[in-house]
């Protein structure tokens, strides 16, 4: 009998050595005894769909996008689902019958990491997303699958706050977070969605909005959450960072592929948490 040929998966990305989805999604394979490959390949600023299709012409089955690249590949693949269409991002690529297929899971594995892992749940909840850039647009419209009772962005530029607002003003309740009267407002979850970490030089996070049992989640993880991780704890408040996430939109991803869910395990934290601490 021929030996079966190795599955190749990769992560698309610029810069792509930090990524740990070939340790996540090796570790999903052995569990569930596939056999696969996964690999990180580094993209020029300029070259995504040249990457991406060199990696499927060399027997790449599919293949997930990191930043800058999920605009691009949102762009890229001829096809892609509800969600991807409406963030307008594609962080899952597949090919099927000669098609490229585009998803988008970041939203599905935030809700999940928070309703799985962290047994908070978004229904009728008061959500403030810090940052309007691709990362919180990513998450929006899965927040408002779980029926939140408002969304509220704070952010440095207002223009580009005021454009994820009629982005998703479609979807339910989502405004700018008004200067002026901060101190009217209280969150019970604040997510930090800026690109570059939370610090006192490129952001920071208005004063009084926190109540008792608020929880700040931010959805980088490691180095790039200390900061907000600081300050919640110095306010007496619950922090997450988005590990969680980063393992949940990865096992979404390799449910698409493969149409196996692999089972998410506290060993499997704990064993990344030790790598980016």
């Amino acid at each position: 009998m021929a030996e079966q040929e190795l599955k190749k998966y990769a992560v698309i990305g610029n810069p792509i050595d930090h990524s740990l989805s070939p340790e996540i999604h090796t570790h999903f394979a052995k569990d569930l005894g596939i056999d696969l490959s996964y690999i990180r390949i580094k993209a020029d600023l300029d070259g995504f769909p040249e990457a991406v299709n060199k990696f499927f012409d060399e027997g790449g089955l599919g293949c997930n996008v990191t930043l800058p690249f999920k605009q691009n590949a949102f762009d890229y693949v001829q096809q892609s689902s509800e969600l991807a269409k409406i963030t307008g991002s594609v962080n899952t690529i597949y090919k099927n019958e000669g098609i490229f297929f585009g998803d988008s899971t970041d939203g599905i594995g935030f809700i999940s990491d928070l309703e799985k892992n962290k047994d908070f749940h978004i229904k009728d909840k008061r959500i403030l997303i810090l940052g309007a850039g691709g990362a919180s647009k990513g998450i929006i419209p899965s927040i408002f699958l779980k029926k939140p009772s408002s969304i509220k962005i704070y952010n440095r530029t207002y223009e580009n706050a005021k454009k994820v607002i009629e982005k998703f003003s479609i979807l339910g309740d989502i405004s700018i977070l008004d200067k002026e009267n901060i101190e009217k407002n209280k969150f019970d979850l604040v997510i930090n969605a800026t690109s570059q970490g939370m610090s006192s030089e490129n952001f920071e996070v208005p004063e009084g909005i926190f109540e008792k049992g608020s929880i700040c989640y931010d959805l980088s993880y490691g180095p790039a959450a200390k900061n907000f991780m600081n300050y919640a704890k110095e306010n007496q408040l619950i922090f997450y960072d988005g590990l969680g996430m980063l393992i949940e939109q990865a096992a979404e991803s390799f449910f698409i592929w493969e149409g196996i869910r692999p089972n998410v395990t506290k060993r499997l934290y704990e064993k990344l948490l030790a790598v980016t601490n």
